[in-house]
């Protein structure tokens, strides 16, 4: 076999051959479906881009034409059908070639490699093609035991480095995934030539680097699947919960590199300059060590191991990580947009109370707030000869209280109610919505970050102290996100409303009881917003992460080009890459014990 220009030796072109027909088997095709008794969420293709509602609705009346199906819905932001099935259930495989067949449209390469990259939580670890990286990385190791003890030179060990290079390279990931149809995938089979490249050039140590990330994937995507497992009869309950249209993604302006990306782009260009600069002077080989010692592997590998940890993290806590690529971008986020809409609990509160000419102070607050109901401040309450109600319901004799009610209404309140006693108005209250649980939380935790925190509401005078700004909702929250991100803004936003959700870098959906889940959210975290408020903390562990893994980064490049230029003159690339491989390992142990850090002792 003939690996990239070289004649391999025939154990080895037998192994790498096994291997590309195990991995192929592994991460072939096959449409994903999921079930649970009465339904199905079917992987359907399609469903965005221009021709996407057309095609959904399609899906939908050919399911629905048959016996055996009560209805179908098609959610376009997961690329799933759902389909509830009556009892006896039909033949999976026949629903199967049923949404086959209704996907007559041919996909672009563009709406391809979109779909490509969304993993639902219901696929598992089966279907993110992280065991065929296991088994490749299986093999690897055998090959690197092997090539210490036979006859055949291994591989050059600067060959191993060109592969990292384009895995480690921004530049070049999005090169490779264009070609390859998803960012995803690129990075699969890339890393799988990767590991095979060091195995065969400069031993098992990188590999043993990328089988802990693998696991660490793996337990991830296995969290996430359960996590599914216990919310989707939650989230969904009829065909109104199931359907989503699709949602625009695209951002206005490509998203800015965060601290890793500025530094693998100057790392490499540093590498190849070191090259062409020492070739003349100590040798073209040497010279290639040296450069090699730049690949700045320990900072992508601590932000996966951070990434992966805390994905199993959330999980376990309840939130439902739709989209587990965000958990790679937090370190990026510049700005926290709170929706005034999804902050409020559902219960009102009194917040004022204005006692009228004549009334008890004490008395008219005692009456007052021993009527008041927190969840319907519009119901006529009475208890002996007191009455709370919005005045206009109350039977009053006398004065109204018209001034009064004036100037908390200009003060901001919501409702305002009057307190009666003998039809006789003795104080009125001011009643505004309440305020989510949990929110001081969500506010601390973005200071610490120094987020830029912005309130998106409607409201004339919004309780607000905490916001740094205040920005008009109006009706569209999507476009407030994009004009934000357009400015060279970074977002995450909290929020129920699902087109803004999509829109954002990271969208953390508020879901209540009585409306449809916010389809397009990157997390659904329902009514509570602990895990909103570990996740903007979650932003301070990632930057710090970061700053940790770059300053390895730099010392395995140092460390790396003094073994290359004062060691013997033999392979020294090979001791260049294992210490690069060192850093790595450390910036993983530091990536998943910041994510570990970053969550509270009684929830990890």
């Amino acid at each position: 076999m003939v690996l990239l220009g070289l004649r391999m030796p025939a154990p080895v072109s037998g192994a790498v051959g096994l291997v590309t027909g195990v991995a192929g088997r592994l991460t072939g095709g096959g449409r994903d479906v999921w079930a649970r008794p009465g339904r199905l969420h079917i992987e359907t293709h399609g469903v965005h881009g221009v021709d996407g509602a057309r095609v959904a609705r399609r899906v939908e009346r050919v399911l629905e034409r048959h016996p055996g199906v009560v209805w179908a819905r098609v959610n376009a932001p997961a690329c799933r059908v759902v389909v509830e099935v009556a009892d006896p259930p039909p033949p999976r495989r026949e629903l199967v070639a049923l949404v086959t067949r209704a996907e007559s449209t041919p996909t672009s390469v563009d709406e391809e490699i979109a779909e490509e990259e969304l993993r639902h939580p219901a696929e598992g670890p089966q279907r993110t093609g992280v065991l065929a990286n296991l088994v490749v990385d299986a093999v690897a190791l055998g090959l690197a035991g092997l090539t210490q003890v036979a006859p055949w030179a291994p591989l050059p060990a600067e060959l191993a480095g060109l592969v990292s290079a384009v895995e480690l390279h921004p530049r070049l990931r999005e090169f490779a995934a264009r070609r390859l149809h998803g960012q995803e995938r690129a990075e699969s089979l890339v890393s799988m030539a990767a590991g095979l490249a060091q195995a065969l050039a400069a031993g098992g140590s990188g590999v043993v680097v990328d089988v802990a990330e693998r696991v660490g994937r793996w337990r991830e995507a296995r969290a996430d699947q359960q996590s599914w497992r216990a919310a989707e009869p939650r989230l969904i309950s009829g065909p109104e919960d199931a359907g989503a249209d699709p949602v625009v993604v695209e951002r206005p302006r490509p998203l800015p590199d965060g601290p890793v990306e500025r530094y693998q782009r100057r790392a490499l260009a540093v590498g190849a300059a070191v090259v062409a600069a020492a070739a003349p002077l100590v040798g073209l080989r040497r010279a290639a060590a040296v450069g090699l010692a730049t690949l700045p592997k320990a900072a992508e590998a601590g932000r996966a191991a951070f990434a992966s940890h805390l994905g199993l993290m959330l999980a376990r806590s309840g939130a439902l990580v739709m989209d587990r690529a965000v958990l790679r971008r937090l370190d990026r986020l510049d700005t926290l947009v709170l929706d005034g809409a999804a902050l409020r609990s559902g219960r009102w509160a009194l917040t004022d109370l204005v006692p009228l000419a004549g009334a008890d102070t004490d008395e008219v607050a005692e009456h007052g707030f021993a009527l008041f109901a927190a969840e319907n401040p519009w119901d006529v309450r009475e208890a002996g000869e007191w009455t709370l109600a919005p005045v206009d319901k109350l039977e009053l004799r006398g004065r109204t209280g018209v001034r009064q009610r004036r100037g908390l209404a200009d003060t901001g309140a919501e409702v305002v109610l009057g307190l009666a006693r003998r039809s006789r108005l003795e104080a009125v209250l001011a009643v505004e919505a309440d305020i989510a649980p949990r929110l001081d939380p969500v506010i601390g935790a973005a200071r610490r970050a120094g987020l830029r925190i912005l309130l998106a509401t409607d409201e004339q005078r919004p309780r607000a102290d905490y916001a740094d700004a205040l920005v008009e909702r109006g009706g569209s929250l999507a476009g407030v996100v994009r004009d934000i991100q357009a400015a060279g803004g970074v977002v995450m936003l909290l929020s129920g409303d699902r087109r803004a959700l999509a829109a954002a870098d990271c969208g953390l959906g508020v879901h209540t009881g009585g409306s449809p889940p916010p389809w397009g959210a990157h997390v659904l975290i329902g009514t509570e917003l602990g895990p909103a408020a570990l996740l903007v903390e979650a932003v301070v562990a990632a930057r710090r992460v970061d700053r940790d893994c770059i300053v390895l980064a730099r010392a395995a490049t140092g460390i790396g080009a003094l073994a290359a230029l004062v060691g013997g003159a033999t392979r020294p690339a090979a001791r260049s890459l294992g210490v690069v491989n060192v850093g790595a390992a450390l910036g993983f142990a530091d990536g998943a014990w910041r994510a570990h850090r970053s969550w509270p002792a009684g929830r990890r």
